[in-house]
């Protein structure tokens, strides 16, 4: 009976400023620039800390997102972040320009692989001129897939565009982009570069995420409205801008939507002025949650609890912290909860409140507007303490401009879940098209511990500690131990019986003496 397999490892410490260079370097290697990482891991995959790397100790098909917040050391820097699995060649490269006077931002990088047993992923970073910084907040969060229904294509070459009307920027057709081929993978979902769309085999429960990484042709500025659509019908919108000083500018998506069979999903940048392209690291990612828990085969794709809203209106501007999904920080508050199972929302304090104890996948993407160049601190907080905090940087030029943020917690039943936004002096704002999605953890996950010594500094003998114990003691957390099944001794400790019912007789027994 498979657990369910999981990783997050959460930054809290911001590297030196000269961590990364023009040499490629392992991003979670804690040796790297003195960062401190704290991390959540189930027991089928391991990082390797002292060299960055993450082994999968089983076959299976995983989501990978690594969401990176860099500041330059010193003047423009394009840096380039990749996954490989093994020694092999990239299976994703993602590109970010990181100006020193715009630091720090952040970027998402995501894509889905299918890996053998043994096979361990690389993320690297590598710096095109200058150095680079990894800034606290930037995590990754890998979780498997199960239902085998999946697809995720990531533009390899960029491609071009040449008009101002609504237009498919996946569409690699005429001056599209290439999806190179170790640069996609599907099973069940047909991915049609020539339509740039994405077909569904049956109707269900659908975890859909795009990060746009939009670049500017020539010396263009461009506002975008970007549209994900399911045949004709608009499932998401959102505004954006790209600036060509800094493009690549990133825009992501993430929610989760109901789809019928054959349904085939696109999406369509119109930009209002100017040239406007995919560039090196968009990504198309959809796959199916999983419907059969039964046999307990699901990781985070499970329908159990759930929640998803997406924002739809734009807050009143403020520089103090406040909460973006309480409706009181808005003249027309306008929420759209697409899903809620087992957890409920309250908008009238913007709290998420958690229905049954268990590990739970937040993933926030945030699209602020700003009066003048800002500095965002974003919080996830449980019971109102910071669980997760970044602060990052909002220019003018580029307002408005994409967040994302993503941790995994644990929490108890009761549990409440809340964000805020607070900037360093100017007003801001929280707009449409911003979104937040909850998933739980199946609860009977392996995490991965800290061994302890077998004796402790006390001379305390360890031996039965958890942490001690090796494979053949491990269980399920609510797997019964067999012996408390079967009757005898140790099934009567705190029992009472009927007076209609015999107790077992419990005796010395009749061995000689």
């Amino acid at each position: 009976m498979p657990a369910a397999s999981f990783a997050k490892v959460l930054c809290t410490t911001t590297s030196a400023n000269n961590a990364f260079d023009t040499s490629a370097k392992e991003v979670f290697d804690v040796d790297l620039g003195s960062v401190v990482f704290e991390s959540n891991i189930s027991d089928d995959i391991f990082w390797n800390q002292s060299v960055g790397t993450f082994t999968f100790r089983n076959d299976g098909t995983y989501h990978i997102v690594a969401n990176l917040i860099t500041e330059s050391n010193s003047g423009l820097n394009t840096h380039t972040i990749t996954f490989a699995l093994n020694s092999g060649s990239a299976i994703y490269t993602g590109a970010a320009l990181t100006p020193a006077a715009f630091d720090p931002l952040s970027h998402t990088h995501q894509r889905i692989i299918s890996v053998s047993a043994g096979d361990i992923l690389h993320i690297k970073g590598v710096a095109s001129a200058n150095k680079f910084a990894i800034v606290a907040g930037s995590s990754l969060i890998i979780n498997k897939i199960t239902s085998g229904v999946f697809a995720s294509s990531t533009v390899s070459t960029a491609g071009t565009n040449n008009t101002t009307s609504e237009f498919n920027p996946l569409d690699t057709d005429g001056d599209g982009p290439a999806f190179g081929s170790t640069f996609k993978v599907a099973s069940g979902i047909t991915f049609a570069g020539a339509a740039g769309s994405m077909t569904v085999p049956s109707a269900g429960r659908y975890f859909i995420m795009v990060n746009n990484l939009i670049g500017a042709a020539g010396s263009t500025n461009s506002n975008n409205t970007i549209h994900i659509k399911s045949g004709s019908t608009e499932l998401y919108t959102i505004d954006t801008r790209v600036q060509h000083q800094t493009d690549a500018e990133e825009t992501t998506i993430c929610f989760i939507e109901d789809l019928a069979a054959s349904a085939v999903l696109t999406m369509t940048w119109d930009i209002g002025s100017g040239n406007c392209f995919a560039a090196v690291g968009t990504t198309f990612t959809v796959y199916r949650l999983n419907d059969d828990i039964s046999n307990r085969q699901e990781a985070l794709d499970f329908t159990g609890e759930l929640i998803a809203v997406v924002n739809k209106a734009s807050s009143t501007a403020s520089a103090a912290e406040i909460n973006p999904f309480d409706e009181d920080n808005y003249s027309s508050a306008d929420f759209d909860t697409r899903y809620a199972n087992g957890i409920t929302f309250a908008s009238s304090d913007g709290t998420f409140t958690i229905g049954e104890k268990g590990t739970y996948w937040i993933f926030y993407t945030a699209q602020i507007s700003t009066a003048s160049d800002a500095t965002v601190t974003t919080k996830i907080k449980v019971n109102g303490t910071a669980i997760f905090t970044s602060a990052v940087h909002i220019d003018s030029l580029n307002d408005p401009m994409n967040r994302t943020h993503t941790t995994i917690v644990d929490c108890e039943a009761g549990a409440s879940i809340t964000t805020t936004i607070d900037s360093n002096s100017p007003n801001i704002q929280h707009l449409a098209g911003s979104s937040i999605t909850i998933i739980r953890v199946p609860d009977w996950a392996h995490r991965e511990t800290t061994p302890d010594a077998l004796i402790a500094g006390d001379f305390t003998i360890n031996t039965q500690k958890i942490n001690t114990l090796s494979r053949q003691y491990d269980r399920m957390p609510d797997q019964v131990p067999f012996v408390l099944g079967t009757r005898g001794p140790l099934s009567l400790r705190g029992r009472s019986f009927a007076t209609t019912e015999t107790p077992p007789n419990v005796s010395t027994g009749e061995k000689k003496n």
